[in-house]
């Protein structure tokens, strides 16, 4: 099981990434190497085909100014790793997830792959780009230039929906990425299972509890909604 941290850092990572190393793709992708910002201050992001981790550059300006001027001293600085999580680690923490969830996931990452391929498709039919491209005049250029932009907005709008569902599933595969509060159930039910002292009762309340309530005879006590609770199956509206 992935730690809060390590949980965080996958998520920080990126929607579609997350969810590849939680399906077991990135095996798939020998030559994956790159990085992105981190949402801690000073720190980045790196990952290729064996691992992602968080790399604090703190101090890495400094280091390049002290060095003056050997030119190859940055080959030198290693930054100190904060996290680090293997995509054999994600995927054993994807394998536990809910048989729904990885199939939405899946369905998500393929609805992703099938629009980047579309987009590429009609790319290349049309030779790239119409600022690359000759035309015969600027009627023909101007007509080019608006069914691209058209077709490039849809592509980004369709992109964009994807991205935010499978973030959205991401969060519920990763939740503790979201804040520190006990989303997951065995950890709420350990909160849960704590003793919580009672507060001190005065006198008067102490006495006024020996008697039971006056409660009219037709109409049932109220009963406050819980985590686990239900509406009771026997009562029905009145006609």
């Amino acid at each position: 099981m992935l730690n809060r941290d390590q949980q965080r850092l996958l998520g920080a990572a990126g929607s579609g990434l997350a969810a590849s190393a939680l399906l077991d793709e990135m095996r798939e992708r020998t030559t994956l190497e790159g990085g992105c910002s981190a949402p801690q201050p000073n720190c980045w992001i790196s990952y290729n085909r064996k691992a992602i981790w968080l790399e604090d550059h703190s101090g890495f300006g400094e280091a390049m100014k002290a060095a003056d001027a050997d030119k190859q001293a940055w080959r030198r600085i290693k930054p100190e790793v904060l996290v680090k999580v293997t995509w054999a680690e994600a995927a054993a923490h994807g394998a536990a997830l809910p048989a729904a969830l990885r199939q939405e996931l899946d369905t998500l990452w393929r609805a992703q792959r099938a629009e980047e391929r579309s987009w590429s498709e009609f790319s290349s039919a049309r030779g790239g780009w119409p600022w690359r491209r000759r035309f015969a005049s600027d009627e023909a250029h101007l007509v080019a230039q608006t069914e691209w932009d058209d077709a490039y907005a849809s592509h980004l709008g369709a992109l964009g929906d994807v991205w935010d569902w499978t973030k959205a599933a991401v969060a519920r595969a990763l939740p503790l990425i979201a804040d520190d509060e006990p989303l997951d159930l065995l950890e709420l039910l350990e909160h849960s299972a704590r003793p919580v002292p009672s507060p001190p009762r005065s006198a008067v309340l102490q006495a006024g509890g020996l008697n039971p309530p006056a409660v009219s005879a037709g109409v049932p006590a109220p009963e406050q909604e819980g985590l686990f609770s239900r509406p009771d199956s026997q009562q029905r509206p009145a006609r």
